[in-house]
């Protein structure tokens, strides 16, 4: 099914995943709020945010994605089914919305200063045992998120807090040393996640695993999870939200579904109900077919080739250029993606664009669409004398999509006299190229489908453009980039926000820091007889599943 490994986060987060978070300046301080639709000059148009509402109750679902769950600690989730799976059980400080703008959720965030954020947790929010969620267990699971030993993904998103402190039963503050709206982002995602610390400290490191399990406050609640049979949770009848529609069936089953076939003639038959799937193979069928429907949202992931190479061809912007303009990325998204892609102008598609969308709209035109030129390829490269020189890309044949995105960028760098070599691994170990050094030091490069955490093109672009960052494999760094990337960090009005990171863009594509090579749709597809799902990246940090239900 969606086979395709990810990874994302960076110096202040690695991912990824995605929504979206307008923070303006609100009675001289920042608050979390919804951006307003896409704007009519996004090309978003025409995209998916929400299927069409349950008219019944549903029973026992079974949602597929690409692989089993392996961790249910919010702050060890750095991939799509832990992302799937953790929003529907954990509230996060602040919520996602479908349409990936950010409103209240677990608390109210409110601000004196720039640098000090005052959190009020609801007074009717409890666990699943019923005890309340207090500011206690907020500033626990916010410290554990913050600190490097506690083995989780999240602590650099924390590098300019200076204090996370109690201040009364319900309330807590954030003290920061410099302005940080990317922090207020990251709240609605994996790292604002809270956990019931009693229960943490009482499994010990068994916590998150299928013997520890979690406890948390969220929509739904952890019925069983069984190695095998997939991750069961069940509506929580006691949910203190009640702006929150309830869930309209009686049990959720997220399981690992690899494959394209099963993935398919389970969402035909109704034995799957549904998934989110990159590069299915299968796509155009399951279209056509009247026992399914299949909803495309506004591309928030991209795929893109990550340069790790510290010296030699591919260290060179001149050489990425001449093979970035050889790749037949129009072939890429229709055997790829099926069609549900569109060629990038930059590495951060429209489905990014959670706040200013016309200035990220005008930037992204402003910019050359990425389609093939042989010609011009050769042109730059003649120069370059590139013949007999050779690069090393790092593949795995076990996950076709990868592979044939590597297979693209191969014949590229061939067609313009460059020696390729293929370094093939088992998919099982295709992450390593993302978290070992000297993985990602025998390659060139590798593939990737790669997402941020929030609504923000910088979300993802300072995980590979910044000194330190967790994806800046190759060591790149900018002045230009650096200063305009942690201006916006500071930075609380929307369009100026926007600005700085549109400056840091620009150069990120013109050096190809890391290559775009498409920008898929988010994809959706159910069996008819569900509804009610986003088809919007708020499924890898909302709840994305109280809206599902069922059909007449």
């Amino acid at each position: 099914m969606s086979e395709v490994f990810t990874r994302r986060r960076a110096a202040g987060g690695l991912t990824g995943l995605a929504a979206a978070m307008a923070l303006v300046a609100c009675s001289g301080a920042p608050a979390p709020q919804p951006a307003g639709s896409a704007a009519a000059s996004a090309p978003t148009s025409g995209f998916t945010v929400l299927s069409p509402a349950p008219t019944a109750d549903a029973g026992d679902l079974t949602w597929a994605t690409y692989r089993e769950t392996q961790t249910l600690d919010p702050i060890k989730a750095f991939d799509y089914p832990e992302n799937t799976v953790d929003p529907l059980l954990c509230d996060a400080l602040l919520r996602q919305k479908p349409d990936l703008t950010i409103g209240d959720g677990l608390a109210k965030v409110t601000t004196t200063s720039p640098t000090r954020f005052d959190f009020t947790i609801n007074s009717a929010a409890t666990f699943w045992d019923g005890s309340p969620v207090t500011a206690k267990d907020a500033v626990f699971s916010l410290k554990r998120a913050a600190d490097p030993a506690a083995g989780g993904f999240y602590s650099e998103d924390f590098t300019r807090v200076s204090a996370i402190e109690a201040t009364g039963d319900k309330t807590f503050r954030i003290t920061l040393k410099q302005p940080d709206y990317w922090l207020l982002s990251e709240l609605s995602a994996a790292p604002g996640e809270i956990l019931q610390q009693a229960y943490v400290q009482a499994k010990g490191e068994n916590f998150g695993t299928v013997s520890g399990g979690t406890m948390c406050s969220g929509p739904f609640k952890l019925d069983s999870w069984k190695t095998g049979q997939g991750v069961k949770v069940v509506p929580n009848p006691s949910y203190w939200d009640t702006s929150l529609p309830k869930p309209r069936l009686k049990s959720l089953t997220i399981a690992g579904v690899p494959d394209d076939a099963s993935f398919t003639a389970g969402v035909k038959t109704g034995a799957l109900s549904g998934g989110y799937v990159n590069a299915l193979s299968t796509l155009g069928q399951l279209e056509s077919d009247p026992s399914v429907k299949v909803y495309q949202g506004a591309p928030s992931a991209t795929a893109a080739l990550v340069i790790s190479a510290t010296k030699g061809p591919l260290a060179d912007p001149k050489v990425r250029q001449a093979i970035s303009y050889g790749i037949d990325r129009q072939g890429i998204i229709s055997t790829v993606y099926r069609g549900a892609a569109n060629l990038p102008h930059a590495i951060a598609a429209s489905g990014t664009w959670g706040y200013a969308p016309d200035t990220f709209a005008q930037a992204y035109a402003d910019l050359p669409e990425l389609s093939r030129d042989a010609a011009k390829s050769q042109e730059l490269a003649k120069p370059l004398d590139l013949a007999g020189q050779s690069i090393t890309i790092g593949t795995s044949s076990g996950i076709p999509s990868l592979h044939t995105l590597a297979l693209a960028v191969k014949a590229a760098a061939e067609a313009i006299g460059l020696e390729v070599t293929m370094k093939n691994v088992s998919p099982a170990n295709y992450v390593n190229f993302f978290t070992d050094p000297k993985a990602f030091g025998s390659v060139d490069a590798f593939p990737t489908m790669n997402y941020g955490d929030f609504a923000d093109p910088a979300a993802l672009y300072r995980t590979f453009a910044l000194a330190g960052a967790t994806q800046n494999f190759d060591s790149w760094t900018n002045p230009e980039v650096t200063r305009s990337l942690e201006a916006s960090r500071g930075e609380a009005n929307p369009v100026k926000r926007a600005e700085d990171v549109v400056a840091a863009q620009k150069i990120i594509t013109e050096q190809l820091v890391w290559i775009p090579l498409a920008a898929p749709n988010t994809v959706l597809v159910m069996n008819k007889a569900v509804t009610g799902a986003p088809a919007t990246f708020q499924y890898m940090a909302g709840p994305w599943a109280v809206t599902l239900g069922g059909t007449r």
